[in-house]
């Protein structure tokens, strides 16, 4: 006879009166163990795999001692709602907080306000106007559902601005060749708008961090989506990424899976087991809001920030229609087939940190923003990429003077100056090739007595004013400050 047979006659034969108490000591118990699983799960795995175990055990006692239906299900959800609650309170009222947890909260991903760098500063503050390549500046401020054109003197030329619901803001934004502006509201849905703001259509999925128009008209979407994948068939929930093609209307014409693409790049750098231990933890459930996974790094393996679209063929590289696509969970910077649906190359494990904005120079090196997690201070890099070593760099001095943790862009100029978005400072300034700043703007959209500044995503230069149609330089308006 089985140990578990036994153990089952043993609790059918415990006299009916004491049921009532030995099911309120197996809840009790529960609420113990869940405070251990939320509490200290993280730094000892056996513990949470031990109070999983007794849960289990006691949703089998449950079952035993519980004959009716009805019963049964009240107290599985009993047990339900005291686990959640107890998890809850541990992680919201019962965790220290130190000094050290303040300045990690400073560089989570994407909060709209961040401690301010020189709070007496706003808008344009230096302008070389014999070394600045001159052009109109395209940008938005993240706490705002509005995009800017503004001149080199910081004079806002243009404004479009829209809002499906009352707290949208406008992670990314992208201008077409017409006029047209396309808006990513994160994990919400995708906008587009005419010159004159009058929003055409909406397309609701999980978009985030970047858009590529091409020259057909054809919009390339970042999408994430709750994923179950097979990894060395071993089914595996993570957030996915896909690139979505959409048509000029907005009506989805492909989906590439981005894991099908990067599964044999070591994508569960940390093990898929801890993918499922952290999907499984309690407080996972209490803050996954509308969606399962929302960005926990177990789960947001890949987290794609960077798509472009490349525009030629490039020997031995690249073909015209291929994507350069970053992956910041990895590290990585690569160059998409999407047709054949392949990676056909590759950089940056080693040498990059949750990097940026990597883009194509004319050149055909390529432009990076390192953020610089690891070391804390952020550089923009020039990389051959036949060679695959660093041909151009650039650093503050003192090199941690520069850095933004979780966001920034770079772009290069015609005259071979470099504009950079400090995103997690709200500051944008350009620099030349020898690393002399020569134009500089701070974001000022200001929460002063807080000393916080709204951060700006990308801010990129049109170089050819001309190509936009219908922009009036004589009908300028300031951005007001908040």
């Amino acid at each position: 006879m089985s140990t578990a047979l036994r153990l089952w006659q043993e609790i059918e034969r415990i006299n009916t009166g004491m049921k009532p108490t030995l099911i309120i000591i197996t809840l009790v118990l529960d609420v113990l163990f869940l405070y251990l699983l939320g509490f200290i799960g993280d730094a000892f795995l056996f513990i949470s795999i031990f109070a999983a175990s007794i849960i289990l055990f006691s949703i089998f006692a449950l079952y035993v001692l519980i004959k009716e239906k009805k019963h049964l299900i009240f107290f599985c959800l009993l047990l339900l709602f005291l686990g959640i609650w107890a998890a809850n309170q541990i992680q919201i009222k019962h965790t220290p907080i130190k000094q050290a947890s303040i300045e990690e909260l400073k560089t989570l991903p994407y909060l709209t306000w961040v401690p301010a760098k020189e709070i007496h500063k706003a808008g344009v503050v230096h302008y070389d106007q014999k070394q600045a390549f001159e052009g109109i500046n395209f940008y938005s401020s993240r706490n705002l559902s509005e995009a800017y054109l503004m001149d080199m003197s910081g004079r806002v030329l243009h404004t479009w601005s829209a809002k499906v619901y009352d707290n949208d803001s406008w992670h990314h934004i992208e201008l077409c060749k017409n006029g047209d502006l396309l808006a990513i509201v994160k994990d919400t849905m995708l906008i587009r708008l005419d010159w004159n703001s009058r929003i055409k259509w909406t397309k609701k999925m999980r978009f985030h961090h970047d858009i590529a128009v091409d020259e057909n008209g054809d919009i390339y979407a970042l999408v994430r989506k709750d994923d179950v994948v097979f990894y060395n068939g071993v089914p595996i929930p993570i957030l996915n990424e896909y690139i979505v093609v959409l048509s000029p209307d907005g009506k989805i014409k492909k989906e590439v899976s981005l894991f099908e693409i990067l599964k044999d790049e070591n994508p569960f750098q940390g093990g898929f087991f801890e993918t499922y231990y952290q999907s499984l933890r309690p407080k996972t459930f209490i803050e996954k809001g509308d969606f399962l996974f929302r960005g926990a790094k177990q789960q947001d393996i890949l987290h794609a920030n960077t798509i472009e679209l490349l525009n030629k063929n490039i020997e031995g590289l690249c073909k015209k229609g291929d994507m350069l696509v970053s992956f910041r969970g990895l590290d990585l910077i690569g160059i998409v087939n999407i047709e054949q649906e392949k990676l056909v190359w590759k950089w940056g494990p080693g040498s990059l940190s949750e990097q940026h904005h990597p883009t194509m120079l004319q050149t055909d090196n390529i432009l990076i923003f390192d953020n610089g997690v690891s070391k804390k201070r952020s550089r923009i890099l020039e990389i051959n990429p036949f060679l695959k070593k660093i041909v151009w760099e650039y650093q503050s001095v003192p090199a941690d003077k520069f850095y933004s943790h979780r966001r920034g862009s770079s772009q290069r100029l015609p005259n071979g100056n470099t504009l950079i978005t400090e995103s997690d400072s709200g500051h944008v300034f350009e620099v030349s090739k020898t690393g002399k700043i020569v134009w500089e703007f701070y974001n000022p959209q200001m929460k002063k007595e807080r000393k916080e500044r709204a951060a700006i995503y990308r801010m990129m230069r049109i170089t050819d004013p001309k190509s936009i149609q219908g922009l009036d330089i004589k009908k300028p308006r300031q951005v007001q400050n908040n």
